[in-house]
Parts: C-alpha cells; sequence; structure tokens
C-alpha cells in the first residue's frame, strides 16, 4: 500500500490526506466517505482491523480517508470489499471475574477476519442487547451535561472498546461511557453522580413506597475506572461485575450517617440499603498535561497525570534533569503512579514509591445523596498528600497510600515527581555466560559488591533465539530477510545475530569518565569470574542502542516466536501472558533458572528475562486462538509456578504490574487475612460503596463486614 505512514500520521499529515485513500491512491469517493465512521484518532481496534486486512488477504481492498462530517468535526472512514467484523466478541452483560477467563478460552476478544459474509454496518446501539450506555441511570449522562455543557463524553463504540482493556490477554469488559474531563472540579461532579440515591426513597425507610416496594432505600452506584495509556497487563481496565443482570442488587447493612437524607429514626445505628449496580464509567486523563516549571536548584516537577512519560522527558530536557523511572512502555505518570511501576532503571532509581513526593487526588464521596446539587456533606473531596520536600516524616505517607493503589481509591490529577540530573557518562555492556544460573549469581555478586548500576538485565537463550528471529522474520525467505538488513541499516543500527547463550546487559552512569569506567572494570571481573565471556562496552549512543537492542526489542521480538503465515495471523499483545514476580536477590539464580525450566518442560514458547538488579523477572508467553486447552493451561502453570515459587522464598507475585483481578488470589498467601483485613478496611474508609475499579486488589461488596 501506498501513503501507509497514514495510519501514524500527526494533525498535519491528516490535513494534508483529507479528500484521500490508501486504495490505489485514487481519490475517496462521497460513497466511501459516509461507508464506515470511526474515531477521529484510530483506536486499537481500527489499527487491528487494518493491519489484519492488510497482511491476511491476498488482494485486500482497504480504504481510508479522512472527511468532515455536518457538524464539521473531523471523521475517519475506513472501508474494506474483504472485511468482517463480529460484534459478538463482547463478553456478555454482568460476566464476573471467575468467568471473564473462561469466557476469553471461548472467545478471543478481537476476531480475525474472513473473506466472506461481508457487513459494513457498525453495531447498532438501538437493536444489541448489549447496548452499553443503556445501563447507566437513566438521567446520568443528561445530568452531567447540564452540569458541564462542555465536558467530552463518547459513547462511540470504538472508544467504549478501547477503554475496556489493557495491553494483556485479559478479555475485553467495555465502560459504558467515557468521560473526559478537563479539570478537578469536573472530577467532583462526576464522582458525586456516581453514587445516588433513588428519589423514590426519599421518605422514611419504612414507607413502602421504594422502588421494589420492600421499604429497603435503593442507591445507584455506578463502577469508575480511571483511564491513562491502556498498557497496564492485569486486567486494570476492564468492568467487572458480579452477577448475570444488567443490575446488580446487593442488600446490605450500613451506617445511617452515610445517608444525606437519611429516614426518620436515626437511632439506628444500621440499616438496609439495596446497592444498585448501574453501569461503569471511564474516566480519561488525556486533558491533564500540565506541566510545571523546575525553579533553579529544585529537584522536582509537578505535572498533569494525563501527561506521559516521554513527552514529560522531553519537555524537560533543556533543564539538564530527567524523570528516570522507565517501564518501556509510554504510560501517563498518573497511571505510572496507581500502578506502582519500576522498570529496567529502578535498580538506581527506585519505583515509583520512591520518586512521588506528592499528588492530587479526588476522592469518592463516603455520603450518598438524592440532591442534584452539591453540599459539604456529599462532596468528594480534593486531596494534596505530600509535600516538595525530598523527605518528611511528618504523619502517615499518603502519597504511598495512593501509589499502587489501581485506581480504588481515588483519582490521581497531579503528581509532584522526583528528578535526577542527566548524566554525562554512560557506558553500556553485554557479556555472554554458560548457562543462566551463573549469571544470575553473577548478577549477586555486582549486587554485593556495591557496584553502581544503572541498568542490569538478563536474559535467556530463548530471549536472544527470539531476538535472532526478529532479524530474519521471513523464516528463510531471502527476499523478507533481505528487506529486514535493508530496515536495521537505515536504522543506522549495524544489528547481528547473537550468539544463544544467556546474556547479561549492563549500564553504567556518572559525572565522570573515569568514575564510569572503574565501575566498567569492577563488573566486568566480577563476570569473568563467573565464566562470562565476550564481554563488549560501547559509550557512544549508537553502538550502545546496538549492544542493548536485543533486550530494546524483547517484547515485540517475544511476540514474534507465535507468528502465522496465512489468514489464521499470529500472536499479538492481546494474547500474550506477562508474567511478574520479584524475590530476593540471594534467591534469584535459582528462581529463574527453575522458572525457564519449567518453559522448556512443559513446552510452551516464550523467553524469561529480568531487571536483574533488583530481582525482578517475567516471562512472555504468546499465545494463540487456536491454540489447545492444554496449551493454554501449561501457560497458566507456568505462571503459577513462578509465583509460587517467588512467595515460597519471601518474594512477591508482582513486582511492578499490578493486582488487578489476575492476582487477586495470591494476596492473602502474601498478607495473610490480617493484611487483607487492613486492606479492606483503608478501601471501606475511603470508598465505602466501592465505586472506584471494584473487583481489583481485593474482593469487596459495598461496606462489606471484613473482621478487624
Amino acid at each position: 500500500f501506498p501513503n501507509t505512514s497514514i495510519f501514524n500520521s500527526k494533525e498535519t499529515n491528516r490535513r494534508q490526506a483529507i479528500g484521500t485513500s490508501l486504495h490505489r491512491d485514487k481519490p475517496a469517493s462521497k460513497k466511501m466517505l459516509s461507508t464506515y465512521s470511526l474515531p477521529r484518532r484510530l483506536s486499537p481496534l481500527a489499527m487491528a482491523m487494518a493491519n489484519n486486512v492488510m497482511a491476511h488477504t491476498s488482494k485486500p481492498r482497504l480504504s481510508f480517508a479522512l472527511g468532515q462530517n455536518k457538524n464539521n468535526a473531523s471523521i475517519t472512514t475506513l472501508s474494506s470489499s474483504r472485511m468482517h467484523f463480529s460484534h459478538s466478541t463482547f463478553p456478555p452483560r454482568g460476566i464476573n471475574s471467575t468467568d471473564l477467563y473462561n469466557y476469553h478460552q471461548k472467545n478471543m476478544r478481537c476476531r480475525r477476519f474472513s473473506t466472506s459474509n461481508v457487513s459494513h454496518d457498525p453495531p447498532s446501539s438501538t437493536t444489541d442487547e448489549r447496548s452499553h450506555h443503556g445501563r447507566l441511570p437513566k438521567d446520568f449522562l443528561s445530568t452531567l451535561r447540564s452540569l458541564h455543557p462542555d465536558l467530552k463524553i463518547s459513547t462511540n463504540y470504538y472508544d467504549l472498546e478501547s477503554h475496556g482493556h489493557g495491553e494483556s490477554y485479559h478479555p475485553s469488559a467495555p465502560p459504558d461511557a467515557v468521560i473526559y474531563p478537563k479539570n478537578e472540579n469536573e472530577i467532583v461532579d462526576i464522582l458525586r453522580l456516581c453514587c445516588r440515591q433513588v428519589v423514590d426513597d426519599i421518605t422514611t425507610i419504612t414507607n413502602k413506597n421504594t422502588e421494589a416496594g420492600d421499604g429497603i432505600t435503593t442507591v445507584e452506584v455506578v463502577s469508575v475506572i480511571p483511564y491513562g495509556a491502556g498498557t497496564s497487563l492485569e486486567g486494570h481496565l476492564c468492568f467487572l461485575h458480579s452477577g448475570n443482570g444488567s443490575d446488580i442488587d446487593e442488600i446490605v447493612d450500613i451506617p445511617t450517617s452515610l445517608f444525606n437524607n437519611p429516614g426518620n429514626d436515626i437511632s439506628d445505628k444500621f440499616q438496609k440499603v439495596r446497592v444498585k449496580r448501574k453501569g461503569g464509567i471511564s474516566i480519561d486523563m488525556s486533558f491533564f498535561q500540565s506541566i510545571g516549571e523546575v525553579a533553579s536548584g529544585d529537584l522536582f516537577v509537578k505535572v498533569g497525570a494525563g501527561v506521559t512519560r516521554n513527552s514529560l522527558n522531553a519537555a524537560l530536557r533543556h533543564t539538564g534533569m530527567q524523570f528516570m523511572v522507565d517501564p518501556g512502555a509510554d504510560c501517563t505518570i498518573g497511571g505510572m503512579v496507581a500502578c506502582g511501576a519500576s522498570g529496567t532503571a529502578a535498580v538506581k532509581y527506585g519505583t515509583m514509591r520512591e520518586n512521588v513526593l506528592a499528588l492530587r487526588a479526588v476522592i469518592p464521596p463516603t455520603i450518598v445523596s438524592s440532591d442534584i446539587e452539591i453540599s459539604e456533606r456529599n462532596r468528594p473531596l480534593v486531596v494534596q498528600f505530600g509535600t516538595n520536600a525530598l523527605k518528611s516524616s511528618a504523619g502517615y505517607d499518603l502519597p504511598a497510600l495512593l501509589t499502587g493503589s489501581e485506581g480504588t481509591l481515588g483519582i490521581i490529577t497531579e503528581v509532584t515527581l522526583r528528578l535526577h540530573p542527566i548524566p554525562s557518562n554512560v557506558v553500556a555492556a553485554s557479556c555472554a555466560f554458560d548457562d543462566l544460573h551463573s549469571a544470575a549469581e553473577a548478577v549477586a555478586m555486582i549486587r554485593m559488591m556495591g557496584v553502581p548500576v544503572s541498568r542490569c538485565e538478563l536474559l535467556d537463550e530463548a530471549s536472544v533465539r527470539a531476538f535472532n528471529h526478529s532479524l530474519y522474520l521471513g523464516h528463510g525467505d531471502s527476499n523478507k530477510a533481505t528487506e529486514s538488513k535493508s530496515r536495521n541499516q537505515q536504522l543506522s543500527l549495524q544489528l547481528q545475530p547473537m550468539e544463544v547463550k544467556p546474556m547479561l546487559f549492563l549500564e553504567f552512569a556518572g559525572h565522570s569518565e573515569t568514575s564510569v569506567m572503574e565501575d566498567l572494570a569492577a563488573a566486568q571481573s566480577i563476570c569473568m569470574d563467573y565464566d562470562g565471556r565476550n564481554f563488549a562496552f560501547a559509550s557512544d549512543e549508537e553502538t550502545r542502542q546496538a549492544l542493548w537492542a536485543a533486550r530494546h526489542r524483547l517484547y515485540y521480538s517475544a511476540i514474534a516466536l507465535r507468528s502465522q503465515d496465512g489468514d489464521d495471523g499470529g500472536a499479538t499483545s492481546r494474547s500474550t501472558l506477562v508474567t511478574d514476580a520479584c524475590v530476593p536477590l540471594s534467591c534469584f539464580a535459582d528462581v529463574v533458572t527453575a522458572t525457564a525450566n519449567d518453559v522448556k518442560e512443559f513446552g510452551v514458547i516464550g523467553p524469561c528475562f529480568g531487571h536483574a538488579g533488583d530481582g525482578n523477572f517475567h516471562c512472555i508467553l504468546p499465545m494463540l486462538e487456536n491454540d489447545s486447552v492444554e496449551y493454554k493451561e501449561k501457560v497458566s502453570q507456568v505462571n503459577a509456578n513462578l509465583i509460587e515459587r517467588a512467595m515460597s522464598v519471601g518474594g512477591t507475585c508482582t513486582g511492578e504490574h499490578g493486582v488487578g483481578y489476575g492476582k487477586k488470589k495470591y494476596l492473602e498467601c502474601m498478607y495473610g487475612t490480617g493484611g487483607i483485613a487492613i486492606m479492606g478496611a483503608i478501601k471501606k474508609a475511603l470508598d465505602p460503596w466501592n465505586m472506584m475499579n471494584p473487583g481489583k486488589i481485593l474482593d469487596l461488596k459495598a461496606i462489606s463486614n471484613l473482621p478487624l
């Protein structure tokens, strides 16, 4: 196809592309412009549609163009005469977290496109029984629009779908609406409207004239999930429900003090309340883009929750400072705080917990009311946790409370981050080992000897094999191999296949070349003591990038191991299980070696690698839609085994990806009943109606009775 760069073009290129198409460079016809309207910015699903058509049809006829609709708003159009999309891939309403994984096994979210049964019609919001915004309270969106006429709200099918999943194998469970607030006041009103007493129930609680006619007050609760960049890996963005109906009822005993309009008899400490789940909304934080000034001599910056890591560092470059937490993906700062992210640089600069000095957040209301007008009693709290000082011992560590909370306690709006000077001298190194255990032991010794590494990454043989495979994706096709080499040359990277051995990648950074080279020499000596060989290093950026190419390309190289020719396609990030565990350094060699052996013995495909300097390691296990149930069970067993091994030596089930709903079952094993009860008490205190991202981290019903 010509003009394929249009899929990644910026606004200027979009305007130039109006009236053009990808099909033979012909002008876009009026018929094509009206065929299929998509969001202005292509969603991941639309990208998948285009990519599948381009990759899996022998003579694809894909048309793509930009234009204006009748309201002069920009639209994107996409059509194909050989494309069929099945809208039945949404999970059923009210699917619970236990059944969600089983549903995924039977019905992958994004089905491959057939070359027959052509259908260009988007799903009908009036006829489809899974019409999503219909689950919200009937006046929810209209009331919100009346309060904030300029507030952006989307019920577009593709916006909903893209906000219902992250970058993982967990199936999509979309919200009923996506809301894009621009300030904290809008978030306050959104959260207040998400928990309201039904108007007919404002009479006394003994009055039988309630919605259900049983005298029990009804409270409607709309689930809320904050959304950053959608790069989470443990199902954090899936909207989970606890039953099979469209309105999920729970009858619970709650304190009367939680009502703004309690019944006549307020002497009772508790009263029965019917909590009715009324769908969910995604709060997209992309408009929170503020980046504060860095004062001379200060080592912090205030940023909006929607700022991405790369855009922040680009804005800071002129200051000589940098935000050093690097999870790999271009995540938003708010999302990184919420998931407790870290990454390759954590061995020197720490995780998000060490790099968050302060934050602002909106905490959901604890008192419910039927009033549209806001009052002091039912106002969500806008809180400031922490200070600009580099350390503080004043009171509870409240910034740490929201760091890693995964959107279950509130919505983070602004973060004060610790900054570090950009190092003047950087040297990268790599070293091969005969076995994985020796490489891991060398890492532990480097750390024990106090050698200040900036990054320390360990790759097993399968990781190196995946990198070599990525250089020649033609599987023996000389033409494709030549194309791959050509692309590498265009990137000015002289990449060559590596010896298939476990590899250790190191990086050293400092203020002087002398100190950096001394650290390098110390690490090299230790590697040689553990039979390391082919130790190589480089200081110029281009050579450093080439030296570390196997590590930088690992994620997509691993997924490409399950690529397929023909119409069946291959693995994608949405069908890949990425494991995550962290162990004490003294146990790292044994645990990571046992995990790599599991992968081989179970016969599954996927590399093992780790941020070895802090004991964090992963497996990337891609799956195909047509994999057998037995194969998928083996993949799950590899994950379960490595987590159990990690916990058995005092490690954690997740070092940086978070819990979501994928790892809830392991928390009690780690912390015991008492630890879970304390977490439950915190959740009940800040979010008693279980409005914020329900079903994640803890299984809580509204005002659940966990023991203390």
